[in-house]
């Protein structure tokens, strides 16, 4: 297997990237590390952000729970921001006989473990909020680094089958992790550690299986100010394509919002009581994660067979969008179920494939992991504009206006999808 970085005896430039010619067989070695890595990567950070962080908070601050986590949700997602850039920056510009990424995914591995540690065993605010956003920096960086295995190290003819391996991961995590960390909302300690052996387990395990080879032979450029600065800014040259993902990846999360306010939509909209709410919300995560995984499983490699990923991603897009319009015409449970049911057939897609094409749009496989962080990062201020832009809706047309909402933001990011021109 020719990776990017390989130069000695490969044939493989390492400034033009790997090609569909050096990888006549699918690379197992860095799939299996990209579905256990994305399982990895997210598993400790999901756990807390969702389930133990709110639940630490709450006992630290009954009162003024709702606005901390508001605000520290918020601050969250600025530093993610940042620290995925220059994580990402960083790891491009990092040479070891391990590669450019592996001693990121270590290194986070052990200062993400110590930051959880010290939030599991304190009580103390300051202590709590700093310990998590130090996570928080380090668990996005080693998150940049990760997910540029895939435009290092798998030619374009197999990212969708690579892709959906990391989505598999990505959507267990996403699930697995709240299930797993809902066990001990009273016994957060327990509930830290626990997530953080698994997340450190499958990290650790994704380095070993995919052996990130030494890139000591790539030259360094010379360093100047304006060629430094430029490392941490997004790509001159990105072309259309690139910034026609970055757009698509902020619209896919704008309509998040819907999601957000789901218990308000069934009591307040549904006339359900909250215990039945939270009964049919139950049955709904549910079905999504079923038919989420299920359609993860095969869009990969179903569109690495017909060389085709941006038809079926941006009709996955629509997937997720058009079902909007049932709940509007007839709001009732069963048909906002059908509405979460079919819409996460997509959403399996989406998450299967857009690392794919997000790869694919890249323009220089020398900054892969930065310019990568920064699609990544136009989804992080999607989902943070998310719930603002919901909120406005109901105020202006009421619970209904977000499902007409969410149906023309998709629209718009399938439209998107389908004008890039760089992939099939």
């Amino acid at each position: 297997m020719a990776a990017q970085y390989v130069s000695n005896g490969s044939g493989v430039s390492p400034h033009r990237g790997i090609v569909d010619e050096d990888q006549p067989k699918f690379p197992w070695k860095p799939g299996l590390g990209l579905l256990f890595g994305g399982a990895g990567w997210y598993w400790a950070g999901q756990a807390v952000n969702a389930v133990l962080l709110p639940a630490k908070i709450g006992q630290i601050d009954p009162q003024g729970k709702v606005a901390m986590v508001a605000i520290v949700s918020t601050v969250t997602m600025v530093i993610s921001i940042f620290a995925g850039i220059i994580g990402g920056a960083l790891s491009d510009m990092t040479r070891t006989r391990f590669g450019s990424r592996t001693p990121w995914i270590v290194g986070g591995v052990i200062l993400g473990t110590i930051a959880l540690l010290c939030f599991a065993f304190t009580s103390h605010v300051a202590v709590v909020l700093v310990s998590w956003w130090v996570y928080a920096a380090v668990y996005n960086a080693m998150l940049a680094a990760g997910c540029a295995w895939q435009p290092d190290q798998v030619a374009p003819r197999w990212r969708g089958t690579a892709s959906s391996l990391y989505g598999v991961g990505h959507q267990a995590a996403l699930q697995g992790a709240q299930v797993v960390a809902a066990l001990f909302v009273t016994n957060i300690p327990t509930g830290v550690i626990i997530s953080l052996v698994i997340g450190d387990v499958l990290s650790l395990l994704s380095v070993a299986v995919c052996r990130e080879p030494s890139n000591t032979d790539v030259p360094r450029e010379k360093f100047t100010i304006s060629a430094a600065l430029t490392n941490f800014l997004p790509p001159k040259d990105g072309g259309r394509d690139y910034w026609l993902a970055a757009l698509a990846r902020f619209l896919w999360m704008v309509p998040g919002g819907i999601g957000t306010y789901r218990l308000y939509t069934l009591t307040d909209y549904m006339g359900q009581s909250e215990a039945d709410a939270g009964k049919w919300m139950s049955f709904m995560a549910l079905l999504a994660v079923i038919a989420a995984v299920s359609c993860g499983i095969i869009a990969g490699p179903i569109a690495d067979k017909f060389r085709s990923i941006k038809i079926p991603l941006g009709v996955a897009i629509l997937t997720v969008g058009l079902p909007c319009w049932l709940p509007f015409f007839i709001p009732t449970t069963v048909m906002y179920t059908i509405y979460v049911a079919v819409s996460s057939l997509g959403s399996g897609v989406f998450s299967s494939l857009d690392q794919a094409i997000m790869t694919t749009v890249l323009p220089n496989p020398k900054n892969a992991a930065k310019d990568l962080a920064f699609l990544n990062s136009c989804g992080v201020v999607g989902n943070l504009c998310a719930p603002l832009l919901a909120g406005w809706v109901i105020h202006t047309f009421g619970y209904a206006g977000l499902f007409p909402m969410g149906f023309i933001v998709l629209t718009l990011a399938a439209i998107c999808v389908f004008f890039i021109k760089k992939v099939h």
